[in-house]
């Protein structure tokens, strides 16, 4: 059986895959934290390895075990895979979830952690916005406000700044800011939130 097409075809959908996650974490490489960037890719590269290798494997299997053992390398392959994301940044990772959780001061502690080890705009960014939830907004913007300068381009900052600002009752700022989402680093779902907001806004000035 000729694995040659299957195996092309998995690491195109692994290229992809490796795109995406690039795409997510190009602030790392804004910021030069080049190491970091590559654990977020390790798991995606480990996995293209391991399929590069699925043809000498089973070039090596006999005709009656040709499935089971299809099946055993492929499902060993995405439990490594799995196993190695969730590896990935493990602070960072639970510094996540507290946040999703509405565990914010937790989320804050956590990425003031990561912040006296490696101060990555990112982690400037989300200790601003679990700060601007528990009501500290002037430290919430002391990190947002670096969190830009470190690094201009980072949409998710703005968005979280303008939220502060918008707070402290500095609107035509925080106008600015979400203005300036539109044309730096940023997703469709933070543009789509940046929109709600602006409009949000500009009807708080209208009453």
């Amino acid at each position: 059986m000729n694995f040659l097409y299957p195996t092309l075809g998995a690491l195109l959908i692994l290229a992809g895959f490796l795109f995406f996650v690039g795409r997510q974490n190009r602030d790392l490489l804004r910021a030069r934290a080049y190491g970091e960037f590559l654990v977020r890719l390790l798991p995606l590269l480990s996995t293209g390895v391991l399929v590069l290798g699925l043809p000498l494997i089973m070039d090596l299997a006999t005709v009656e075990n040709t499935m089971p053992v299809l099946i055993a390398y492929l499902g060993g392959t995405a439990v490594l895979t799995v196993l190695m994301a969730r590896l990935a940044a493990p602070e960072e990772r639970r510094a996540g979830a507290l946040f999703r959780s509405e565990e914010y001061e937790g989320a804050a502690a956590t990425y003031e952690r990561l912040l006296s080890r490696r101060p990555l705009p990112r982690y400037y960014s989300a200790l601003g916005a679990s700060l601007d939830i528990l009501g500290e907004h002037r430290r919430a913007l002391e990190a947002t406000s670096q969190a830009i300068k470190l690094d201009p381009k980072l949409g998710i900052a703005y968005y979280n700044r303008a939220s502060t600002l918008a707070a402290l009752g500095q609107r035509e700022r925080a106008h600015s800011d979400l203005q300036t989402i539109f044309r730096v680093d940023s997703s469709r779902r933070l543009r789509r939130a940046a929109r709600q907001a602006l409009a949000t806004l500009e009807k708080g000035w209208l009453t």
